[in-house]
């Protein structure tokens, strides 16, 4: 008798903990749901506010040339030597 509601006991507590984790993680997620467009647009605001430090830090005067006025460099470099990989294969 006494193992059989200890039993009764311990199936009650798993569904109230069961029961709890559920709803627990349902209020989570719809808070997460709900937060997700606020902590993006402070994310791009965050974005570019950095790349706007970033282009202020790093912009280069426009110098003039003999040719006109040098044009602001658009893309991105790497240097190093150029090995042709084609006859390693």
């Amino acid at each position: 008798m006494r193992q059989i509601l200890i039993g009764v006991v311990t199936l009650i507590l798993g569904f109230f903990t069961l029961m709890f984790a559920a709803v627990f993680g349902l209020i989570v997620s719809i808070s997460a749901l709900i937060a997700k467009p606020f902590i993006m647009k402070k994310l791009r605001k965050v974005q570019a506010e950095q790349a706007n430090l970033y282009q202020q830090q790093h912009e280069q005067p426009i110098e003039q040339t003999p040719y006109g006025p040098k044009q602001r460099h658009q893309g991105q470099t790497i240097d190093g030597d150029y090995h042709d990989v084609t006859d390693n294969r």
